[in-house]
């Protein structure tokens, strides 16, 4: 049975205001490595982080924007210095020739974003190719993605997480070290990137001596201090295009284990829309390969996984991995929309492997047919709190779309 509509009306509200291959399948790197990326060409970038980076023999890749160069933005690198990066044996990646918001552009401006910027930095600064995208603002969707395989060997976000060898090379994990991003947190990340032999790449933007006033700045010193890390437990640095000679290659996910939504980090063009307290890395707690959902549900919070589109009438299930925390009981409900109606919903702990248990990993299987979603198109998949109230943290891991 469907559930009646005003038990759905919670949704509304945060609807309108905010209007990767399987995880165990994870093959580790001969060794851990890390990578430095540092994304739109700020001029601190060639001032503050070039010197830091040069005194300890590191090499970065820059995403640069190519109108920036072109026309001499304020702020931003000259076409000298990138000349510069490059005759110091530093990757360039294309970000885009005016970094906007891929999904919001008609084909022909997709197209030119991506193509008229790669064929500008490769004329500019002598360079045979630029084979990587860095993804503006981290948004994507599947519409973008295939505009973007048809220019580019790889592409890197800003999803949290560590690549291996057989990650998608179209969605490669980044973890943005932003203004509020602690030096310990950036430090534990290179430790486990060493543990399981994992690719860490590191996002940064622009570099200021004194105290960061935006969230896009970090302190120069701090900078200095990850450097410093990396050079103690001597972890192997690469560049973005040196990492990726690494990985296996793989352009698209394992057919057979259906359309993954979440393993290690979103994948297959699912983007985080989410407004509830959460972690799309969490360490500590992990079904499957290095990183889990943390999800607080509280007072209608949610999950909230936006795509392009996905026609579900290839599929039968929602397949997920659940784990209660320390007291279990959540009481969870998952619903498709596909942007202006419902096409189905389903409690998490009602459905087969539900409740949801304090201490201990269960899969939960929720049918398309039983939630009445045997059609349609999903472009958000929510997991919201049922209650209104204040739950308890819970995780989630291994989150696919099976197919029929």
């Amino acid at each position: 049975m469907r559930t009646p509509f005003h038990e759905w009306k919670p949704l509304l509200i945060p609807l309108l205001l905010t209007l990767h291959t399987s995880a165990w399948a994870s093959q580790p790197f001969q060794e851990g490595l890390v990578t430095i990326t540092l994304d739109d060409g700020w001029a601190t970038q060639f001032t503050h982080a070039r010197p830091a980076l040069n005194a300890r023999g590191i090499k970065a890749t820059y995403g640069l924007i190519t109108r920036a160069l072109e026309q001499g933005w304020g702020g931003y690198m000259t076409t000298a210095q990138a000349l510069t990066l490059v005759t110091e044996g530093n990757g360039i990646a294309s970000h885009t020739l005016t970094h906007p918001d891929l999904t919001t552009l008609s084909p022909q401006d997709l197209s030119s974003e991506l193509q008229d910027s790669q064929a500008w930095l490769m004329s500019t600064l002598n360079l045979p190719s630029v084979p990587d995208l860095i993804v503006p603002y981290g948004r994507y969707d599947a519409t973008v993605l295939a505009a973007v395989k048809q220019h580019y060997a790889s592409s890197r976000t800003v999803n949290a997480g560590r690549n291996f060898r057989d990650t998608v090379v179209y969605e490669l994990y980044g973890n943005d070290v932003a203004r509020g991003v602690p030096v310990g947190l950036v430090r534990e990340w290179i430790d486990r990137a060493i543990a399981e032999k994992s690719w860490l790449v590191l996002v940064f933007h622009e570099f200021v001596d004194g105290t960061p006033t935006r969230d896009t700045e970090y302190r120069t010193s701090d900078f200095a201090a990850i450097l410093d890390h990396i050079q103690t437990r001597g972890v192997r640095t690469v560049t973005l295009a040196q990492g990726l000679a690494l990985t296996d290659g793989r352009t698209e996910p394992d057919p057979s284990t259906g359309t993954t939504v979440y393993e290690d980090g979103l994948t297959n063009g699912f983007a985080d829309w989410s407004w509830a307290d959460h972690a799309l890395d969490e360490a500590g707690t992990v079904h499957a390969g290095s990183s889990a959902i943390r999800f607080e549900p509280d007072g209608w919070s949610g999950l909230l996984f936006h795509h392009s589109g996905v026609d579900l009438s290839r599929y039968s299930a929602i397949e997920l991995w659940v784990h209660g925390g320390t007291q279990g009981g959540q009481q969870i409900r998952v619903v498709l929309h596909d942007g202006t109606d419902y096409l189905g919903t389903m409690r998490v702990d009602t459905a087969p492997g539900g409740p949801i248990i304090a201490g201990v990993w269960h899969k939960v299987t929720l049918s398309l047919d039983e939630m009445g979603a045997t059609s349609g198109t999903l472009r958000d998949l929510y997991f919201q709190d049922d209650t209104g109230g204040d739950q308890p943290v819970m995780y989630l891991d291994d989150i696919v779309l099976v197919p029929r």
